[in-house]
């Protein structure tokens, strides 16, 4: 018994000194003049109510604090709920407690209890921060932000408060509440390039680009190593179609920040696009030095030496590659398409059925398959790998293309060829490629009006296809037109003079 009372009285004298370091200093250094604090709510509470039931409280309340800082939850929980049992009036433990309930994912517990903590103190803001983060992972944005907005009511000059309601407006893609927040900001701090680089942001989505100019210059004028302004910067450049502002932003940027890979494949575009091909090659050599594993860059440099017409750097490229030890399955299925184009089909068929075994059925690879059989004048195979294809990927709206122009080409399975083609045209209606092989599958169906209609339209966006122009001319000779039809088809040899077979029609026609 004597026992039982010592362990009791050390328990008391212990629960005392805790609630003194870790409660009440606690709260104390929490209280604000703005907002009424469980601290002084306490002294209150000490006045008007037994001194037991706030020691009673106070105990419960430490010793949820000491849990939390054990990080066991679940008991802290047991004993924030006994203090809100003896004394359900404390705002702030109603606070601990929603807290504890978010960490132990009761978020619909937790909103209860930080409701309850606003009725019993209104100017308090802690709670209302953790409903607006609460409803924006719910994407309950309108809720969150009027949290916000009470936030900044009750605290004028709360500058998380006010950065948080101009990421809710983002959000929700209110462009121009959330300018005029920042600009509140900005008046508040005129030195933060942060501050400036978001309002530059906002004011691109809003098209007021010009001031998004002004914004991420003054970013940078406060912080020269402000990486992400000169991005900011480069893109709106390209926006402006000023390639060589994007070009120096974006050069800039890599001096601040050597190792960010996704700033070299930008500049080989913007390199491309101003026609600084050397530079643009240059980006990708640079990006394989940096990580001599990214398959990307070997890639998309070996193609950029296929549209230079260079197909034999684009092979000693993507050999490379493969003799460091990249077994990928993207860099096969490039080397099958080099070889292609070089005429080297056996050597291409190697490397695209190697893409199949590194990672089985691929619909890219089984299309050039197709594509390459066809050439060969296997139509039986390259009929089997284009429907395989598009049993792998629905979507491939070219195997759709070119299986319906494989029937339509030969006068076979005419309805099927329609009916392919227009599922490629729901996909890109615009093709002009497309459009063409429905026109040429009208045409061997003999629906010369119908045919004469979709070849015009593919004329339109492609004026300048021969296959189109000789397409045209076919369909002008159906109808009768040989004065049309001659030219169509002159102006197709014009266009790729290589083809026999035109050259026999302006024979005959004469």
């Amino acid at each position: 018994m004597i026992l039982r009372k010592k362990i009791f009285i050390l328990t008391v004298f212990l629960v005392t000194l805790l609630a003194t370091l870790y409660g009440l200093e606690e709260l104390r250094a929490a209280s604000s003049s703005k907002t009424t604090r469980f601290w002084s709510l306490a002294k209150i509470v000490q006045k008007e109510r037994p001194s037991s039931v706030f020691s009673r409280s106070l105990a419960h309340y430490t010793m949820g604090v000491i849990y939390d800082n054990d990080a066991k939850f679940e008991d802290a929980i047991k004993e924030y709920m006994k203090a809100i049992s003896v004394d359900p009036g404390v705002s702030y433990i109603h606070t601990r407690l929603a807290v504890d309930y978010l960490l132990t994912n009761k978020n619909d517990k937790a909103v209860g209890e930080l409701d309850m903590a606003k009725k019993l103190d209104p100017e308090d803001t802690r709670p209302r921060f953790l409903l607006a983060l609460i409803h924006t992972s719910q994407k309950k944005f309108t809720q969150a932000q009027k949290e916000y907005e009470d936030i900044v009511r009750i605290n004028s000059d709360d500058v998380m408060a006010l950065t948080s309601l101009a990421d809710i407006f983002v959000l929700q893609n209110k462009m121009e509440e959330a300018a005029r927040v920042y600009e509140k900001l900005i008046e508040k701090d005129k030195a933060s390039p942060l501050l400036c680089f978001n309002l530059g942001i906002i004011y691109s989505r809003l098209g007021e680009l010009d001031k998004s100019f002004d914004m991420l210059n003054k970013a940078i004028a406060v912080n020269p190593q402000y990486e992400e302004a000169y991005i900011g910067l480069g893109i709106l450049c390209e926006a402006k179609k000023d390639l060589s502002g994007a070009i120096l932003n974006f050069e800039k940027a890599v001096k601040i920040d050597p190792l960010n890979v996704k700033l070299y494949y930008q500049l080989a575009n913007y390199y491309y696009d101003a026609k600084r091909i050397d530079d643009a090659l240059h980006q990708y050599e640079l990006l394989t030095k940096l990580n001599p594993n990214d398959t990307d860059a070997y890639i998309m440099w070996a193609n950029l030496y296929l549209k230079e017409k260079r197909a034999k750097d684009a092979l000693a490229v993507l050999n490379k590659a493969i003799s460091l030890g990249l077994k990928d399955a993207e860099i096969y299925l490039s080397l099958g398409y080099v070889n292609s184009s070089e005429g080297n089909d056996d050597e291409a068929l190697k490397y695209y059925n190697m893409a199949l075994a590194e990672k089985g059925d691929q619909p890219k690879a089984r299309f050039y398959m197709g594509v390459l059989y066809e050439r060969k004048g296997k139509t039986i195979e390259a009929v089997k790998e284009f429907r395989e294809a598009i049993k792998l990927d629905p979507s491939f709206a070219d195997a759709y293309n070119y299986l319906g122009y494989i029937f339509a080409e030969r006068g076979e399975n005419l309805d099927e060829a329609i009916s392919l083609i227009k599922k490629a045209l729901e996909i890109d209606p615009n093709n002009g490629a497309y459009i063409d092989s429905l026109g040429w599958a009208y045409f061997q169906k003999g629906m010369v009006g119908e045919a004469l209609v979709e070849i015009e339209r593919a004329i339109a966006v492609e004026p300048n296809d021969a296959s189109i122009r000789d397409h045209l001319g076919d369909i002008f000779f159906k109808m009768g037109l040989k004065d049309k039809a001659k030219a169509e088809w002159k102006r197709s040899l014009e266009l790729d003079p290589k083809q026999e077979k035109v050259k026999e029609k302006l024979i005959k026609i004469k």
